[in-house]
Formats: C-alpha cells, structure tokens, sequence
C-alpha cells in the first residue's frame, strides 16, 4: 500500500484487527508479517477461514463460506439441503456446477447445482418452473381458442403446430408464445403468398396483375374500380394507401377543399395574348423578381395577376415575378394581394410613366 506520497506503508497488526473489527470479524493471528500473508479470522457467521491484507483491502474479499467460493464436502451441503427440508441423494460433490439429485418437501424428486441452490432457487416444480408436458400446452393453447396441432413437446424453442381462431394455420414455439406472440397471419408478420394479397386486393375492388409476390416493398401491378392501371407495394397497400389516380381526380375540381367555383378555367383578357404587352410588363420591372423576399435561385419569370382576376389585365394589376414566388402566390391570397399592392405603392412610378402606361391600356382595348 502506497501512502500520498508514493511510499509503502508498514502496517501493524493493531491497525488492522482494528479493520476486521469494524466489520465485525475476529482476527486470530497476532502477527503481520506482510500483505501476501494469510490472516486467520472468524466471520460474523461464525466461519474459520483467511484473507490476505492485500485481498481484503480490495474490498470484494471477505469470507469464502459466505461469498460461496470455497469447495464444500458433501457433508457440509447435505446439511445445507437438510436446513431446507430437501433430502440430499447424490453421494457426491464435484463442483459449484455439477447436478445434485434431490427430493423436495412436497417429494418431488429434481436435480440442482449447488451454486443455484445457493442463490434461493428451489423445486421447479413447486415453483411452476418444472418442464412441460404437451397436456398442459394445449390446455393453454385452448384458452385463447387455438387448437394446438403439435403432440409431442420437446423443449421451448421446439416449433409447435397450430390453428389459429381465424382458421390459420402456423408453427410458435412456447417462449415466443409465453412472450405475448400470436398467430403470424393474423398479426402480419408470416411471409404472404400471392393468392392471399390478391384476395386482399379483390376485398378491396382491386385486381391484381402481379403474379409473383416477392416481398413486402416489391411493386404491385394492379387495375383499380374505376380502370387506371398502377403498382403499388404490399406494405403501403396495408397501411389504406390506394390508387393515386383516383386520389388526385377526389382533390380536383369541386371536390377540392380550395375550390372556387372554376375560375382557374375561365379566359384571360384578350390583351394577355400579346407577347410583347407582358415583355413591357417585364422591362417595366427590369427584367427581375418584384419580390424582395425572393431567393434569386428561379430566374425563369412570369406575369402575376395581382388581385388574382385573369380579366383584370390592367398594368397597375400586373406585376413581374419568378415561377417560384408566383406558385407560392397561390396560397395567403389575401395576403399576398395586399403585400404586392404595397410593392406596386412603392416602385413610385412617375405620373407620366403612369400616363403613359394608362394610354398604352387604352389603345389596347380600344
């Protein structure tokens, strides 16, 4: 042992009877010659047995008897056994790990090692450890309604045959059952064939075209009610995912939540089918995005209507944006109404810009 400085200490036997004493151990040497030296004591148990100074200051070794790690005679477990209420039969003792035969209190007859008997575990059978036997399996089976098929148990990794209160019929082993697992079919997790999916798909109005089913992320070809052919995966197919034809004709036109009666159809003024009348409305603007939030990353332009009125072709109603800030012009129409507005306020075009754009209009419609 090192002291702070780095040097050995030389402890005295006092020092350390004073040790045991505070753990309640007696110490029977009344001489300390070094660390590797064993120390006789008497546990707070009452057993005789030695430590080194240098075992016991690792703080994990105290007594062999207690901790267990001292080979026994067949005597001394047997009275171990004797303490429980267990008859010992094994005549011999050949490690912490070797079987002991034993007959319980309730005269079951099993085996141990002494190193589990140790650690409190006992008779398996009057515990409800012990093996199964099939009776007691199927009566288990039966309490959920499924009709166990297997009729012999081995061990619980053993695959034992089925059919489930749907009429599945599958394979689980007892430590999967015992886990919570039930059948695969019913619970989606047995690889399908493909005459199953394609009465999945029929249930549904669908016709299934695949004839092979690989896995559950493998395209699907299929021909939906109402005639559109498409392909989709098993795993979405469970999920409610169907045809996405059909979806985007049920989010188009009246049946869209943003519907507004059709006006996206209706006809632009004429003037808006003179190239060179939107060309003006871009040079007006200098060729460059009105927007002054705008990124810059689309340089591709366009003319927007600002109070979204398609006949409302007025100069003062047009204003030049990228395709990017005009799709975005789509929604917050009211907002975005007012907010270019606001930028057309501030462009502060002179009044004979304005006169000259108000003559421009006029020689248009006239």
């Amino acid at each position: 042992m090192k002291n702070k400085v780095g040097y050995n200490i030389k402890y005295d036997i006092n020092y350390i009877r004073e040790q045991f004493e505070k753990e309640n151990f007696i110490l029977l040497v009344d001489q300390y010659k070094n660390q590797k030296q064993k120390l006789e004591f008497i546990c707070p148990n009452g057993h005789k047995h030695s430590v080194s100074w240098s075992d016991w200051l690792h703080g994990d070794v105290r007594c062999a008897y207690c901790y267990g790690n001292i080979k026994y005679t067949i005597e001394e477990i047997k009275a171990f056994f004797k303490k429980e209420n267990y008859v010992l039969l094994s005549k011999s003792y050949n490690g912490a790990h070797s079987l002991l035969k034993y007959i319980c209190p309730h005269d079951h007859h099993h085996q141990i090692t002494w190193v589990h008997f140790r650690k409190g575990i006992r008779c398996p059978s009057c515990y409800g450890n012990a093996k199964l036997n099939i009776d007691f399996i199927e009566k288990k089976f039966k309490e959920e309604n499924y009709i166990l098929l297997t009729k012999e148990y081995k061990n619980n990794n053993q695959k034992l045959r089925y059919m489930c209160p749907n009429g599945h019929q599958h394979s689980i082993t007892w430590a999967k059952w015992q886990s919570g697992n039930r059948c695969f079919y019913c619970h989606g997790n047995v690889k399908l064939d493909i005459e199953y999916i394609r009465k999945e798909f029929e249930k549904a109005g669908y016709k299934l075209l695949t004839k092979n089913y690989i896995n559950s992320h493998a395209k699907l070809i299929y021909i939906c009610p109402l005639g559109h052919e498409h392909s989709i995966s098993w795993a979405h197919f469970q999920r409610g995912t169907r045809c996405p034809v059909c979806a985007a004709l049920n989010m188009s036109g009246e049946s869209h939540p943003q519907w507004k009666g059709g006006i996206s159809c209706e006809p632009y003024c004429e003037v808006w089918l003179d190239k060179d009348f939107k060309e003006s409305i871009k040079a007006r603007d200098n060729h460059k995005c009105q927007n002054p939030l705008c990124s810059g990353e689309f340089k591709k332009l366009c003319v927007h209507h600002i109070d979204y009125n398609k006949k409302h072709c007025h100069p003062q109603n047009l204003i030049t944006l990228c395709v990017s800030c005009n799709g975005k012009a789509n929604k917050d129409r009211e907002w975005h109404t007012a907010f270019y507005k606001e930028i057309m306020r501030r462009n502060n075009f002179s009044k004979n810009q304005i006169n000259q754009e108000d003559l421009s209009w006029k020689e248009k419609i006239l």
